[in-house]
């Protein structure tokens, strides 16, 4: 944003255009010098401002979920926040991460390469510490994660990942499979070093613990679907998303509600008087033959036509026809 000039600024600008010591060929040539902007070819730029605020909400999101998540799952107050989204190389991120430290390799059968997740050892070890029991302090944090503590956070890290795919789901669904588990940068060769990626850093607050978690997207492995990178993208799909599941739930909701179903074998008409002498023994005379299809009853609304019989000893009706809604009038099938 450019800066706002004071009262005193403006009234010595126009003072000196007045006196000829500014001209305006000046002004214009001062604004053309600070049109230009730096390129560094070494390092270009891959992604555009939109791209970024999309990933920005994108990544917010997954901040909420996961904060929800391990809040549940460690019984003690978690918050994860973006700190940054930058533009650097990637070996200028495998640099700025310390050794050693929790790297997992993933990848999707919908990506075209690896994506980095990178933890800091100071976040594991305090998720392991609660998890076996302890109060969540860390302790040494300069070593490599034993076997235990591997294994405890392989499961830990696949939810992780699963939440990250949920907050992209808007952008492209993905299933995220961990490739490998690395403690030194060393053993990450999976991209040039000057190829440029786009990392997310995420503060990742425990108690009184405070650290960083990143996530490393390479430009390569976003590329097939970058177009997809935008605001306006991710606010129509979000909006289909919710429709779509909207939907699904009330099918889910309706396929489990319980309804009546009757066979009706035949009707009869008969009198108050012989309603009550009737005995055992006696017979109504039905308005239906014995080969007669069975009317079928949904809710009392007619429905089917079926075929009563028994099936592995019990009573059953095989369905034989459907009840088109305009023939219920036409052959007095009413409730």
């Amino acid at each position: 944003m450019a800066d706002v000039l004071s009262q005193e600024e403006i009234d010595a600008l126009l003072n000196a255009l007045s006196k000829g010591e500014l001209s305006v060929e000046e002004i214009k040539e001062r604004e053309e010098k600070e049109k230009i902007k730096v390129y560094d070819f070494r390092r270009p730029s891959k992604f555009s401002k939109e791209q970024i605020r999309t990933f920005d909400m994108v990544h917010e999101n997954f901040g909420r979920a996961l904060s929800t998540y391990l809040s549940g799952r460690l019984r003690t107050f978690v918050n994860v926040s973006i700190a940054s989204i930058d533009q650097i190389t990637y070996g200028e991120f495998l640099r700025s991460i310390p050794s050693p430290t929790f790297i997992v390799v993933f990848s999707a059968p919908e990506f075209t390469g690896n994506t980095i997740l990178e933890i800091n050892p100071e976040i594991i070890y305090t998720i392991v510490d609660r998890l076996l029991g302890g109060p969540g302090i860390p302790g040494n944090i300069n070593r490599a994660p034993t076997e235990i503590e591997m294994n405890v956070m392989r499961r830990e890290v696949q939810v992780i990942l699963n939440l990250l795919s949920n907050a992209w789901e808007n952008i492209i669904k993905f299933t995220p499979a961990v490739e490998s588990i690395e403690t030194n940068s060393q053993f990450v060769q999976v991209a040039p070093q000057s190829e440029m990626s786009l990392l997310v850093t995420m503060l990742v607050s425990i108690g009184q613990i405070e650290a960083f978690l990143n996530i490393c997207w390479l430009s390569s492995t976003l590329e097939p679907f970058s177009e997809r990178l935008s605001t306006q993208t991710w606010f129509v799909s979000k909006k289909t998303g919710r429709s779509e599941d909207t939907r699904r739930l009330l099918e889910e909701s309706i396929k489990a509600v319980k309804v009546e179903v009757a066979a009706e074998l035949g009707r009869s008409q008969i009198t108050l008087r012989e309603f009550l002498t009737l005995d055992v023994g006696d017979i109504i005379r039905l308005n239906s033959r014995v080969g007669d299809d069975a009317l079928i009853r949904v809710q009392g609304k007619p429905r089917f036509y079926g075929k009563p019989g028994k099936y592995r000893g019990k009573k059953a009706i095989r369905i034989t026809g459907v009840i088109a809604p305009e023939t219920v009038e036409e052959e007095g099938l009413y409730e």
